[in-house]
């Protein structure tokens, strides 16, 4: 994947900025453990998360069209989002000190709007409202592009060693077999932040992970198991 090009698909004025972007931010390594080394269209991509490094890294450089999940209150009004920035991202995740955490919110979100709108965000909910997250999905799915999901829980700031994982993901995926008879892929991906590589796993299907016949807070920690595994790699190993 060495001659790699990104693959997002966005607004022009978006895609110009992201032009722009990549001028400043390196482009990551990307290792596909994969045999073939291909990576298919309409399928579900999960990794974590690493503050803003990991979306921003995905959205300049992945080499597939997806769209992200994201949390709602990233794609609604500026004082949901601000309030979201200052008292969960910044405070509850990085630690920052209250009054501090309200100076970066004010001052990152022009930036932080601007982006995650030209992102074009599905929003997900802790609620029902998450009905509505899965079908869009489902929709995006079967029309052939691509998901990619964030699964651990960050609720107490983002960790290299990822402690939990959501179950939405295979939610999602065991709803598009059902509605849509498709046999997704999922691949399992990890940022390493130290250099700067992105690690794709060998994908699974929703078919064989639903033959386990476990439950899906089961599958979701064979996932979290993984990421942490293949973290860990030593990439001068893999051809």
């Amino acid at each position: 994947m060495k001659n790699y090009k990104p693959g997002a698909k966005r607004k022009p004025f978006f895609s110009g900025v992201k032009k722009g972007l990549r001028l400043f931010i390196k482009k990551p390594r990307i290792v596909n453990l994969n045999e073939n080394k291909e990576l298919e269209d309409g399928s579900i991509y999960l990794c974590n998360h690493v503050g803003a490094r990991g979306p921003l890294k995905l959205e300049l450089y992945f080499p597939k069209d997806f769209r992200f999940w994201g949390t709602y209150e990233m794609c609604f009004g500026f004082k949901q989002t601000w309030s979201y920035l200052a008292y969960t991202y910044y405070h509850k995740k990085h630690h920052s000190p209250k009054w501090w955490a309200r100076i970066q919110a004010s001052y990152s979100i022009p930036f932080t709007k601007t982006f995650y709108k030209g992102m074009n965000l599905i929003p997900t909910y802790p609620d029902t409202r998450m009905k509505s997250t899965i079908e869009t999905s489902a929709e995006v799915l079967d029309k052939g592009r691509s998901i990619v999901i964030f699964p651990e829980d960050s609720s107490d700031g983002y960790k290299d060693v990822l402690t939990k994982y959501f179950a939405g993901f295979f939610v999602l995926a065991k709803y598009v077999l059902n509605k849509y008879k498709k046999n997704l892929k999922i691949y399992n991906m990890y940022f390493r932040k130290k250099d700067n590589t992105i690690i794709i796993d060998k994908y699974k299907t929703t078919q064989e992970l639903v033959d386990q016949k476990i439950s899906n807070k089961d599958i979701a920690e064979q996932f979290r198991v993984r990421a942490n595994e293949i973290a860990n790699l030593e990439l001068n190993l893999v051809k």
